[in-house]
């Protein structure tokens, strides 16, 4: 009889451990499978991602030559913002009080050494390039 419960149990218990060590398994499967799929999609994606790097490169290799005027247009923008008249303003000459507009701000020279001025328009159609400081 003591034989059939210790033969029973340790039968019990390697089933318990068998049963243990396949659902592990099973469970490593499956981790197995879940990263299969995992790295299935990744390439999928880098496929695209290198295509989209491609096109992309290959636009910004066209617009590479723009560089230098797209840096020099974004300084001439950010010197125009101090600027106490903008395009369209009516302001008054000094040197004859004569009433004029705006028409557009003249900025030239280097980074270093620069110059500001309004191009303006009379009443008569013709228009100056006048220095800030001789306006108000």
């Amino acid at each position: 009889m003591k034989k059939i419960i210790l033969i029973t149990i340790l039968v019990l218990i390697v089933a318990g451990i068998i049963y243990l060590f396949y659902n592990a398994y099973a469970n490593k499967v499956q981790r197995i499978k879940d990263l299969e799929n995992q790295v299935n999609k990744e390439g999928t994606q880098l496929a695209k991602l290198k295509v989209t790097k491609d096109s992309l490169q290959r636009i910004n290799f066209f617009l590479s030559r723009y560089r230098g005027l797209t840096d020099a247009m974004f300084y001439r923008d950010s010197l125009r913002i101090p600027l106490k008249y903008k395009i369209g303003d009516r302001v008054y000459l000094k040197r004859d009080s004569s009433k004029v507009t705006v028409t557009d701000v003249i900025i030239g020279g280097s980074r270093y050494d620069f110059y500001v001025k309004y191009k303006v328009l009379f009443k008569d159609k013709t228009t100056e390039e006048v220095i800030p400081e001789l306006i108000y």
